[in-house]
């Protein structure tokens, strides 16, 4: 199985002490089953433009750890495909959020599950979920 990390997921894996139940389900992956959405990297970039007008160094270094990330890590493009996709998830549904969606259509395009913390967020598109902030059992 492939998974789609959303951005919460990934952004937990930045933490001095993240969350424990992410860390030992992400180390029990293969790294060539662990996808990025350009989706996930832009929410990522867009909160590096927030940061980096209280404190540029800060700013900096986490723009350094996300070119690190994209440059080390399968991260899919939102192509046509995808976004036809996304268009068939939103027709009558436009109280969701667009990055969810393009997420969750860039996951059921590439036959990947998403793990997210936020299940429900991503419910009405039908996409498999996996909420690794859950340990099993």
């Amino acid at each position: 199985m492939a998974y789609l990390l959303d951005t919460n997921v990934i952004s937990e894996l930045r933490k001095q002490k993240p969350h424990g139940a992410v860390v030992a389900w992400i180390q029990g992956i293969p790294e060539e089953s662990l996808y990025l959405s350009a989706v996930t990297v832009g929410e990522i970039q867009a909160g590096i433009e927030i940061t980096r007008e209280q404190d540029e160094a800060k700013a900096a270094e986490i723009e350094q750890w996300l070119d690190d990330l994209a440059s080390t890590h399968n991260v899919l493009d939102a192509g046509p495909t995808v976004f036809r996709c996304w268009a068939q998830l939103m027709h009558r549904r436009a109280d969701h959020h667009l990055e969810d969606a393009l997420i969750a259509a860039t996951a059921l395009t590439h036959g990947l599950t998403v793990a997210t913390r936020n299940v429900r967020d991503f419910k009405p598109f039908g996409v498999e979920l996996i909420n690794p902030f859950k340990p099993p059992g």
